[in-house]
C-alpha cells in the first residue's frame, strides 16, 4: 500500500486541515501527510538497530512489520513529534492531534484492506484485528496491480474519496485553501484570471 496511504491520507488532510483553519485559524495538517508512512518504520527499523549494536524487544519479539501498528506506537509518534515540532513554531496540541490522525489513518486504511493481520489496539488487547472491506484484487491476499505500488480498486476509490474532500474544501472555503498546498507557479497557472 504505497500509494494508497498517501491519497487516502491527503483526503483526511485536507478535510481536518478545514476543519482546523475554521475552529482555530491554524491549519496544519501538512503534519497528516508527513507521518503517513510513520507506522511503515518498523520495516527499516530493527535493520539499523542491529547495524549499530543495538536489539530492541517489543512485547517479547524483535521489531517487525506490524509492530508499529498499534495505538501504543500512534501515541509515541504523536508525543514525539509534538515535541519535536514545538520549538520550530508548531504548537504542541497542534502536532499531536494531527499526528495521531496521520499514524491512525495509517492503521485504519491497512484495516480495511487487510484482514486480521496487526494489533492495533496493543496495549489493551493482543488480538489481530482487521476489516478487510476494501477490494485488494483476492480473497486472500492484497495485490499491488498498478505498477507494482498500489492495488487499482483500493487506488480508484481513495482517488474519489480525495477529489470529494477537495470538492468539499472548495465548496466552504473557495479555492484559496489550495495555494497552502502547491508551489505559487502551479496555483497561478490553475486559478489566476487570464491576462487580457
Amino acid at each position: 500500500m504505497l500509494a494508497e496511504h498517501f491519497v487516502y491520507t491527503a483526503a483526511i488532510a485536507v478535510i481536518a486541515g478545514m476543519l482546523s483553519f475554521r475552529y482555530t485559524g491554524r491549519d496544519s495538517s501538512w503534519i497528516v501527510l508527513l507521518v503517513s508512512y510513520a507506522p511503515d518504520l518498523d520495516k527499516i527499523t530493527n535493520f539499523f538497530l542491529q547495524a549499530i549494536g543495538l536489539v530492541f524487544m517489543y512485547d517479547g519479539h524483535i521489531i517487525h512489520h506490524g509492530t508499529f501498528h498499534t495505538i501504543a506506537a500512534m501515541l509515541f509518534f504523536g508525543i514525539a513529534l509534538a515535541f519535536l515540532l514545538h520549538p520550530v513554531g508548531i504548537r504542541f496540541f497542534d502536532a499531536f492531534i494531527f499526528t495521531m490522525l496521520g499514524t491512525g489513518a495509517h492503521l485504519f486504511e491497512d484495516a480495511l484492506v487487510y484482514p486480521a493481520s496487526y494489533m492495533y489496539l496493543w496495549p489493551l488487547s493482543s488480538q489481530k484485528l482487521g476489516l478487510a472491506w476494501l477490494p485488494v484484487g483476492s480473497e486472500e491476499s492484497y495485490n499491488a496491480t498498478f505498477l507494482h505500488i498500489a492495488n487499482i480498486e483500493v487506488l480508484i476509490i481513495g482517488l474519489f474519496l480525495l477529489l470529494l474532500a477537495v470538492l468539499v474544501r472548495t465548496r466552504a472555503e473557495g479555492s484559496g485553501w489550495i495555494r497552502w498546498y502547491m508551489p505559487a507557479r502551479v496555483y497561478h497557472a490553475l486559478f489566476a484570471p487570464p491576462a487580457v
